[in-house]
C-alpha cells in the first residue's frame, strides 16, 4: 500500500495499518483456503491511470 509523501501523505495512513494488520490475518483465520484463482503474473493492473492498482483481485476458496 501507498499513502504518498510530502503534502500529498495521506493523514489516515497510520489507522489504515493498523487495520490492514487485524483485518488480513482474520480473514485468512476464516477463510483459511483464500488463495489466488489466477496466476500472479495474469492479475489485471491500471496502467493508464494516475492511480495505479489491480481492476480486480480473482480469489478462490
Amino acid at each position: 500500500m501507498a499513502f504518498g509523501f510530502g503534502s500529498h501523505q495521506c493523514l489516515g495512513q497510520n489507522l489504515a495499518r493498523v487495520e490492514m494488520q487485524v483485518a488480513w490475518p482474520r480473514l485468512f483465520e476464516r477463510v483459511p483456503g483464500l488463495r489466488l484463482a489466477i496466476a500472479e503474473d495474469e492479475l489485471p493492473f491500471k496502467r493508464n491511470s494516475i492511480v495505479y492498482g489491480l481492476t480486480s483481485l480473482p480469489v478462490t476458496w
